[in-house]
């Protein structure tokens, strides 16, 4: 199938290419048709064209091979962060590496989901760990995994296992050693020792009662910039800034501390942890315009599937805004227009379908009115 030479087409095309099956072909078309509505419900009962059955039926139970589709949005997001490196003055951008948690919000009973559902952080359901690529205006949701509660891997322990995994072409062929950012969350020991070891910088946030090696609180120390060690971390050198963040109540600032392994002025710290922001936006997109928390799934196959086709629908959105717009803008996309446009562009023959059933209701309607 031709989709044109846009990038968004490409990839697009791409994935239809890994369905061996016809059936699996159409159903994915219409399964995209709802995700690309940018309404943020991708329900299956809103589906007219298939079933609701069947497309609970795609997400469940039919063999496709969702590795396939994982495998060409990496893929994809290789040649444009590569296109991105020759850019001129690209060099001057480091490829962040940003992770954080997001929690699927989960009701009713979902016994085969039962192992990943846990309460955490006041919410109960599934929570995932986001490993968030970004070079420049290249941003490019990497991997996820599933938190499976106490007891098991921590979302430190699964974000330096997604790092663990990046592939070697990534990391090397960049002239500035790519940035780890991540919250408080994540500075155990094992993450900050990890990170180091596979030559990555690191920022992280960290909580103000954290003692150094010497035993000195995080809270006491006066003076930015200030060289540090941790317990257990004997030989790594740390420099520790903090940040000022305005509450949104009563206007008050609250102090965040953070260590890294950069030592540079503390505005270039304050900056990085403004890029670390870009992952809630993404979370944020992901919810409201391309419904990340509202998947009904009942099979860990489904739920799995459902999120990486939300995150495809993020993909193609974004590739489709890097051929729009020149890479120094700034301005912060209309991801529901975007999105529609990608629907009318790939999904235009179920779009089509639709309108078509619509039109033969309402002319029931209207003869059945005219007959009275």
């Amino acid at each position: 199938m031709g989709l044109g030479k846009h990038r968004a087409g490409q990839l697009f095309s791409a994935i239809l290419s890994t369905f061996q099956r016809k059936q699996h072909r159409e159903t994915f078309e219409v399964v995209m048709n709802l995700f690309l509505a940018g309404q943020g419900q991708p329900l299956p009962q809103l589906a007219t064209v298939k079933s609701p059955s069947a497309v609970s039926r795609f997400f469940n139970h039919y063999s496709w091979n969702i590795r396939a589709v994982i495998r060409a949005m990496r893929q994809h997001a290789l040649d444009e962060l590569e296109r991105f490196r020759r850019v001129p003055y690209s060099h001057q951008q480091r490829l962040e590496l940003i992770v954080d948690m997001t929690s699927l919000h989960k009701e009713g009973k979902f016994e085969q989901l039962a192992p990943w559902i846990h309460h955490f952080n006041g919410v109960n359901g599934v929570h995932l760990v986001v490993l968030y690529l970004c070079h420049g205006s290249r941003r490019f949701p990497w991997s996820f995994l599933i938190w499976r509660g106490k007891g098991q891997p921590s979302p430190a322990d699964l974000a330096l296992k997604m790092l663990i995994r990046l592939p070697d072409e990534l990391i090397k062929r960049h002239s500035r050693v790519p940035l780890v950012l991540a919250d408080a969350g994540f500075c155990s020991k094992a993450f900050l020792a990890g990170v180091v070891q596979l030559g990555l910088e690191v920022s992280v946030t960290i909580p103000g009662n954290r003692v150094t090696a010497q035993g000195r609180p995080i809270g006491q120390v006066t003076r930015q910039r200030q060289a540090i060690t941790l317990p257990g971390l004997p030989d790594l050198q740390l420099w520790l800034y903090w940040i000022w963040l305005s509450s949104s109540g009563d206007g008050t600032r609250k102090k965040r501390y953070v260590v890294s392994t950069l030592n540079v002025v503390p505005d270039t710290i304050r900056a990085n942890g403004r890029k670390r922001w870009r992952i809630e936006a993404l979370f944020k997109t992901l919810k409201s315009r391309f419904g990340l928390h509202r998947s009904g799934q009942y099979t860990k196959r489904g739920m799995l599937r459902y999120c990486c086709l939300c995150f495809l629908s993020y993909v193609l959105c974004h590739l489709e805004i890097l051929e729009d717009a020149p890479a120094s803008s700034k301005i912060w996309p209309d991801w529901r227009a975007v999105a529609q446009r990608l629907r009318q562009k790939y999904c235009g023959l179920v779009r089509l379908s639709e309108l078509r059933r619509e039109i033969q209701t309402i002319e029931a309607v209207l003869d059945s009115v005219l007959l009275i």
